[in-house]
């Protein structure tokens, strides 16, 4: 038995047998003492998780609610034709593809840095992995990445690309920057 559990241990026996007063006032504060810690860990850890349930819903809320995000996700849902040589002419629907990988990018993000568990993410997952399916994303994905190679920079959506690479949502021709001559489901929209 280790020392302090000894301790503990020949302070209640004496505390529980002793003849003072005053030691058995002493060991009930001490019991009251840990009966309320134990009672304000509780309630500390019940609110910890009520403020992690809101910021879940706030976050599942803004996907729905946000015209920009619903909109893409949308659009992704019903496989409606978007990205085209047009597309980085065309800034109103770019700047909400972008918002919406910048937000999703976020959560993984969040996931990452093991802000939002391994439960908690599985709100999310299907979205994106929805997104990072899509054919017109990915070659998206493509025209940013090898762009963005070409200027030394790095790639915005960084954290997507590294999970859709992760699990394996992409081709084996996604890394070849003339995958456009071989491949149809790419196109080279941007100069790289």
């Amino acid at each position: 038995m280790c020392d302090f559990c000894y301790n503990v241990y020949a302070w209640t026996k004496k505390a529980l047998w002793g003849t003072s007063v005053t030691e058995h006032i002493a060991f009930l504060t001490f019991v009251g003492v840990v009966i309320g810690g134990i009672f304000a860990l509780m309630q500390w850890r019940k609110n910890i998780k009520l403020k992690r349930a809101d910021y879940i819903k706030e976050l599942t809320e803004t996907i729905r609610e946000n015209k920009d995000i619903s909109d893409v996700i949308y659009m992704l849902d019903y496989d409606e034709s978007w990205y085209c040589e047009e597309f980085h002419q065309c800034g109103k629907l770019e700047r909400k593809v972008d918002k919406t990988l910048a937000y999703f990018s976020y959560i993984l993000y969040l996931r990452n840095e093991k802000i939002l568990s391994k439960k908690e993410f599985l709100f999310f997952k299907y979205d994106i992995e929805r997104i990072l399916r899509n054919e017109q994303m990915q070659d998206y994905f493509y025209n940013l990445y090898h762009f963005s190679k070409t200027q030394d920079a790095l790639f915005s959506f960084s954290t997507l690309l590294d999970y859709a690479k992760d699990n394996k949502l992409l081709d084996g021709d996604f890394e070849d920057r003339k995958a456009h001559l071989k491949n149809r489901r790419y196109h080279r929209y941007l100069n790289y």
